[in-house]
């Protein structure tokens, strides 16, 4: 019974197998015919998506595979065994014959990576980078000419994987004078342009007026003066505004004002910003700051107010992309000013509006070449004239009734833009650390210094013989009392030996020197003689100690004296430098005073010119009108 069971799964099996051998061999080394002894395991290798043919060599009766998900098996005859590759990976797969032996097979389940070895030579021919397989990830290896070339090998591989994690990168970038940083070195410079013209004329007479006639002319722009009557005693007359050209005629109580002004103006501001960003990495640069603006977040009672913060400023947002001796910018400047003119007012809240002015482009420019980016201009004209109706239509007379205003204002951007390669070595922006103020108090010089004094004690048994005062007792454990010197021991043994010493001209001593001299007690011993030696050569070698020592004093000193003696001279000649330095600067200050002085000068008369000529004008144009109103009047019918 079992035996019919198994030649019916036999048959049944044996049925798929033209479909099955019509998908085995798709790419060469993908089909491979493996057989394996009884109790030996053997290794079956094959590529995702892949079949092979495993000829058992005995007539199967049942397979067992580890796990379905990274390959299945399907038998196709009465010896030989289909295997699908589904994922990578390995497995164990088990097949047993008919006479109940087992056979052992490993697995191995790898991706096909010659697509991907063949696009990495063709999209990147000069880089030495090797596609490998390892289980399910795949392992890139080699080395790259830059850190980008890596991000898009890694991208390129992302396409043979479910996801980006399952590829192990390995490249190296190769050692190079240039690196991948970019310093962008900005100037925006913004130019503000204004001029102005008031032109006007003004008509009065005085507070008695001119043949019993009182009267005066304005067009508001410029007011004519009032006079003041507060005072009964005399008449003050009031101007309400500065003014340049006033003429009154005490005679006749008749009085003009003209005002002509023309004002020019210049304002330029500059920003410099430097930034060093990564090749491909965006880098971005603010100089300003934010306003607040409240926002209304839901209605009714649930009304609330919220606040959201708007930057303004000088901003530039960039990012280089460095290809060999070119860089590929991408760059967008702006510039955003409060515009309180425009400003909208919301439940008491004032908020200003933005004016900007932005500009973006992508352009590819050589190591430290400059682009600009120009033109964008802001320009408004405004123009205002006032008359007096119907007089001030008249020609040339009408003139004296009217008053003409204009103004203009013309605003230019210019972003100037200098992309730099930094080299590994760079030491960026620059070298050198911004310099320290001058100090308050300057050192005091070494020639106004004194020693310090001598020490307070004096050491035990010095060899000058001086007996070291007795010191205070301390509270604590007694210190331990120090070795006796040589000197000490001799003088210790020649108190307790006396030696007789001759004289050798006992006249000449002198009695005080005879008194003195010690009487021998007893004779000397050989002990006595040789601790005399004793003392005598610890007493020249104390000599020649203190000898040392003093010759090892003095040449401190004269280091000392000579460090003072160089830092005096490097102080003199710093001082010397400084000195000449101001000296120059003072120089450079005087000359650019003297130059401002001429040009204001110059400045200043070629205003009187044209003041002298407008009031010229201005006269002769008075004198026009008087003799034009004279004829009027003498043409008139006298009055009754």
């Amino acid at each position: 019974m079992r035996t019919s069971r198994v030649l019916i799964f036999i048959i049944a099996c044996a049925g798929f197998g033209p479909v099955l051998h019509a998908q085995a061999p798709l790419l060469k080394a993908t089909a491979t015919t493996v057989g394996a002894a009884e109790g030996e395991t053997s290794a079956v290798r094959l590529m995702v998506g892949r079949s092979t043919v495993v000829d058992v060599a005995s007539p199967i009766a049942r397979v067992s595979l580890t796990s379905a998900d990274i390959a299945d098996a399907l038998v196709t005859s009465s010896n030989q065994l289909l295997i699908n590759g589904k994922v990578p990976g390995t497995i164990s797969m088990f097949v047993w014959d008919r006479a109940g032996g087992i056979r052992r097979y490993e697995v191995i389940v790898q991706r096909d990576l010659a697509r991907l070895t063949e696009q990495i030579r063709q999209l990147f021919p000069n880089e030495a980078i090797d596609a490998q397989s390892n289980g399910r990830n795949i392992v890139l290896s080699g080395t790259v000419s830059s850190k980008d070339v890596t991000e898009r090998a890694v991208n390129l591989a992302s396409g043979y994987v479910e996801n980006k994690d399952q590829i192990t990168t390995l490249l190296q970038i190769r050692e190079s004078d240039a690196s991948n940083q970019v310093l962008l070195r900005v100037r925006f410079a913004e130019v503000s342009r204004s001029a102005m013209t008031d032109l006007g004329v003004s008509l009065f007479t005085g507070p008695g007026g001119y043949k019993n006639f009182l009267g005066r002319t304005t067009t508001q722009q410029q007011p004519a003066p009032v006079f003041d009557n507060s005072d009964p005693t005399h008449e003050k007359l009031t101007f309400s505004d500065f003014l340049n050209l006033f003429l009154f005629d005490t005679k006749n109580q008749l009085g003009a004002v003209v005002k002509a002004l023309q004002t020019k103006g210049l304002f330029q501001s500059l920003a410099e910003p430097n930034l060093v960003a990564e090749s491909g990495k965006e880098a971005s640069f603010l100089a300003g700051g934010e306003i607040p603006v409240p926002v209304a977040q839901g209605s009714g009672a649930n009304l609330a107010i919220s606040v959201q913060y708007k930057e303004f400023g000088v901003r530039l947002n960039f990012t280089p992309l460095v290809t060999g001796n070119r860089v590929h910018l991408k760059v967008r400047p702006e510039v955003s000013t409060l515009d309180f003119t425009n400003a909208v007012v919301l439940n008491g809240f004032r908020i200003p509006a933005l004016t900007t002015r932005r500009a973006e482009t992508e352009i590819e420019l050589q190591d430290g070449q400059t682009f600009a980016i120009a033109g964008l201009l802001n320009n408004t004209v405004n123009s205002t004239m006032q008359k007096i109706p119907g007089i001030g239509d008249i020609p040339i007379l009408g003139a004296l009734f009217k008053s003409k205003s204009a103004q203009k204002d013309l605003t230019e951007l210019v972003v100037m833009i200098t992309p730099e390669i930094l080299p590994k070595n760079s030491f960026g922006v620059t070298n050198t650390l911004p310099r320290l103020p001058e100090s308050y108090l300057p050192p005091l010089p070494t020639k106004k210094t004194v020693e310090p004094p001598p020490p307070a004690f004096t050491k035990v048994g010095d060899f000058e013989g001086n007996a070291a005062p007795a010191a205070a007792p301390v509270a604590g454990p007694t210190p331990a009392t120090p070795a006796p010197s040589p000197r000490d021991a001799a003088a210790a043994v020649s108190a307790l030996t006396p030696i007789a010493r001759p004289v050798v001209n006992a006249d000449a001593a002198a009695p005080s020197a005879a008194a003195q001299t010690p009487i021998p007690a007893r004779p000397l011993t050989s002990g006595d003689k040789k601790a005399l030696e004793r003392s005598h050569k610890d007493e020249e070698r104390l000599k020649a100690e203190a000898a040392k020592e003093a010759m090892k004093q003095a040449e401190i000193e004269r280091q000392a004296k000579k460090a003072t003696d160089e830092r005096e001279a490097k102080q003199a000649r710093e001082d010397a430098k400084k000195a000449q330095e101001q000296a120059k600067r003072d120089a450079a200050a005087a000359k650019v005073a003297a130059k401002q002085a001429a040009e204001q000068a110059k400045r200043q008369a070629e205003i009187d010119k044209k003041q002298q000529k407008a009031v010229a004008e201005a006269e002769a144009k008075l004198k026009a009108a008087e003799k034009e109103y004279q004829a009027e009047l003498a043409k008139s019918p006298k009055r009754q």
